[in-house]
C-alpha cells in the first residue's frame, strides 16, 4: 500500500470511531434521562422543582428532595446543550436561553418555571 491509501484508511477509521462515539454518547444520555423522568415529574407535580431560566431544573422551595437526581439531570442537559451549541456553531448561552424558553412553554399547568428576571411562576 502506498502512503496515500494508508492515510485515507486512517481518516476513514477515525471518522467511523467519532460517529460511533457520538451515537453511544447520545444513547447513554438519553437512557439516563429517561430513567430519571418519573422522579423529576413527581418533584415538578409537588412544586419542589421547576424549569429555570437557563434551561435546567431548579429548586423552587427550600426542600432539596432527590438533589442527586436533579444534579445528574442538569449535568446531562449541559452536555446535550454543549453538543447542540458546537453543532450549530453558536454559544452555550444561546442554547440555554432557547431551551429555557422552550421548556417554559412546555411546562404543564400547575408546575413552575422561572422568568428571565429570576422569579418563579406557577403555570
Amino acid at each position: 500500500m502506498n502512503i496515500r491509501r494508508i492515510f485515507k484508511l486512517y481518516v476513514l477509521i477515525i471518522i467511523t470511531l467519532m460517529i460511533s462515539f457520538q451515537f453511544a454518547f447520545a444513547g447513554d444520555i438519553k437512557k439516563r434521562m429517561k430513567q430519571r423522568l418519573p422522579a423529576i415529574a413527581a418533584l415538578k407535580t409537588k412544586g419542589i422543582i421547576g424549569e429555570n431560566n437557563r434551561g435546567y431544573l431548579g429548586f423552587v422551595t427550600n426542600a432539596r428532595a432527590k438533589e442527586n437526581v436533579i444534579t445528574a439531570e442538569n449535568k446531562d442537559r449541559k452536555k446535550v446543550y454543549t453538543y447542540f451549541a458546537k453543532q450549530q456553531k453558536t454559544t452555550l448561552d444561546t442554547v440555554e436561553k432557547i431551551q429555557a424558553k422552550r421548556k417554559a412553554d412546555r411546562t404543564s399547568s400547575g408546575e413552575f418555571f422561572q422568568k428571565p428576571n429570576g422569579t418563579w411562576v406557577k403555570k
